[in-house]
């Protein structure tokens, strides 16, 4: 079991790392939806497995990740919802 978690807590760095380069190289925005989910998927799969045995400092900085990822998606949809109704 602890090999699943461990494995769910690398590919949620590997999110990380992947939305942050692509923000960085200019293939995502902030506001693309991919960019936002790969934050949420990402802290989110991180925030299990620290939840499962990792330091405290480190699981209170994800799991605050995690919150703002899903602001931001929440944010996204409310504009995309907005965007989409008026027009």
């Amino acid at each position: 079991m602890d090999s699943i978690f461990g494995m769910l807590g690398y590919v949620g760095i590997v999110f990380l790392l992947l939305s942050y380069f692509m923000l960085v190289i200019g293939q995502m925005k902030v506001t693309d939806a991919h960019y936002i989910m790969l934050n949420v998927l990402g802290a989110l799969f991180v925030v299990i497995t620290l939840h499962t045995g990792g330091t405290l400092p480190i699981f209170n900085t994800l799991v605050v990740w995690l919150l703002i990822s899903l602001f931001g998606f929440y944010k996204h949809h409310i504009a995309t919802t907005v965007t989409t109704t008026t027009h």
